[in-house]
């Protein structure tokens, strides 16, 4: 047995994968096959030169044609015997694992966000109906209505060489091991009546970038303003897709091309248009993308200029540098929780963002804060990025994870999976200076104001119960913030989004106020 676990220990080796022994037992050990009935026989064994043992050659030579008859497992006494389960899988290393490049799709509704994540993606060009929009609708109301109500992703895939892999000839694990960068697109909502779901999808996913997507018919009317204004808030930097274009008259377009070359150098954004007409341009506007605005011109029925976009896509590098994004993975595991599952025979599994360092299968971390302000210590049991089994995952990287010792501890949205090495403490009152963008009316804001702030991948309410001044529109102040439902982890230097109806308000946490908590240690209870 030895000897066979090292010959596949070699191979293993030899094809990049390791050899890990899962179970080995005896099988001339009755007890180990208790689960087997009673009346259970196993053939003879066969003497040391493959010959029948004398007890069964009269037996033989009579009937050459008929099997030995069998004999019960307690008549069976021979040298012993081993089985073995092993698994071999290919090796994961922080160094063979892809680029990741986060894109929300932002514009207002009917301006085809979903239709072009879908034609980028799966590479067929939409009918004019919608046809591209529906593999990335999750519900059946999102078919019926043509537009989206919540965060869906799909991925594109880029080699080093600029060749694109997406879902017409590749199967995901296909467009994975040969892409060294991956595009997730985030499509959110362009209704008004789903701002928030857009808002935590910006908070949460901490996009490096948004494409702008706005109607060629239709110019920039509902909520492109706002959407564009919310990532000139949260410094989100972002592009823009003119689409339908095969629709519309150059004069249309032209007309609509000069009403975003006006928002953008504006004071508001001082990013100028940058014109995207021939691949030279392309690969100029992903260098200057920090300064510049990307525009192009595309048409999901046609096709035009979707190779230009896709050139740009090819040539995008993530918003953080490589230094940032290499202290940020050597930092200690952080993992913000957006998501929470429960898979009938597994438990709660946790779906989010890794924000720091890298999460291992088996690591140790701490969860919570839960509502009784504790956290309580879980042992990864499996990880999955994009639908496929990871030994790892990585700063920068959506997966979803799964707990050996859960127990009876539900997760919840806003809760933060991170290393002991990290102080663990909660909060239930902090500081922040904020900067009122819109309140109708011209009515002043004032101690007892309600609303809902996002920071990060929290989302809940709070109360206004100190502020140096009252305020309205355009206006700042220090204002001491209340969580009314439970405490949560957050950090000085964190921004925050403020919305209540019409009131939307932007700012940064400059101050809070550390809540003591408790570890709870619980033990492994793993799910076979």
């Amino acid at each position: 047995m030895d000897d066979s676990i090292k010959t596949l220990n070699a191979m293993a080796t030899q094809a990049d994968a390791e050899c890990i022994v899962l179970k080995e037992f005896n099988i001339n050990d009755v007890s180990c096959l208790a689960d087997q009935p009673s009346s259970a026989t196993l053939t003879p064994p066969l003497s040391t030169d493959g010959a029948p043992s004398s007890a069964d050659e009269e037996e033989t030579s009579s009937s050459s044609s008929r099997p030995p008859p069998p004999v019960p497992m307690e008549a069976w006494t021979t040298e012993a015997r081993y089985v073995c389960e092993v698994l071999i899988r290919r090796s994961q290393d922080e160094d063979s694992m892809w680029t990741d490049l986060r894109i929300a799709m932002l514009g207002n509704v009917d301006a085809g966000k979903s239709t072009l994540c879908g034609v980028l993606t799966h590479g067929e060009l939409d009918n004019g109906s919608g046809k591209a929009r529906l593999n990335l609708f999750r519900h059946l109301h999102e078919i019926q209505s043509g537009h989206t109500s919540c965060i869906s992703r799909e991925i594109l895939g880029f080699n080093k060489h600029g060749t694109m892999f997406n879902y017409e000839n590749h199967s995901i694990e296909s467009i994975l091991d040969n892409s060294s960068k991956i595009i997730t697109f985030i499509d959110l909502a362009g209704s008004q009546k789903y701002l928030k779901t857009t808002l935590f999808g910006l908070t949460g996913h901490c996009p490096d970038y948004a494409a702008l997507v706005v109607n060629s018919k239709q110019g920039l009317v509902g909520t492109f303003r706002e959407h564009l204004g919310l990532t000139v808030a949260l410094k989100v930097i972002s592009f823009v897709c003119i689409t339908k274009t095969d629709e519309t008259s150059s004069t249309q377009i032209r007309r609509c091309k000069m009403q975003i070359e006006s928002i953008l150098k504006g004071p508001a954004v001082k990013r100028p248009a940058l014109l995207v007409q021939s691949p030279a341009d392309a690969e100029r506007a992903a260098q200057k993308i920090k300064t510049r605005t990307p525009v192009f011109q595309v048409s999901a029925v046609t096709g035009d200029n979707l190779p230009l976009l896709q050139h740009f896509l090819s040539h995008l590098q993530p918003a953080l540098s490589k230094e940032e994004r290499t202290a940020a993975t050597k930092a200690e595991p952080k993992f913000s929780v957006d998501g929470v599952l429960s898979v009938t025979g597994n438990g709660p599994i946790v779906t989010g963002l890794v924000t720091r360092g890298t999460i291992r299968e088996e690591s140790e971390l701490l969860m919570g804060p839960f509502e009784d302000k504790t956290y309580r210590s879980v042992r990864v049991s499996s990880i999955h990025c994009n639908r496929l089994p990871r030994r790892l995952a990585k700063c920068g990287q959506s997966v979803s994870l799964a707990f050996h010792n859960l127990g009876c501890s539900m997760p919840r949205k806003g809760m933060v999976l991170m290393s002991p090495e990290y102080e663990s403490y909660c909060v239930h009152e902090f500081t922040a200076e904020i900067y009122i963008l819109q309140h109708p009316n011209n009515s002043k804001i004032k101690i007892g104001f309600e609303a809902t702030v996002f920071i990060e991948n929290i989302r809940q309410k709070v109360l206004i119960t100190h502020m140096d001044k009252e305020i309205t529109t355009g206006q700042k102040a220090k204002v001491r913030l209340k969580f009314l439902q439970y405490p949560d982890l957050v950090g000085e230097g964190s921004k925050l989004f403020l919305r209540n109806g019409r009131t939307k308000a932007m700012g940064t946490v400059s101050e809070v106020t550390k809540i003591p908590t408790q570890i709870i240690v619980t033990e492994d209870d793993i799910i076979n």
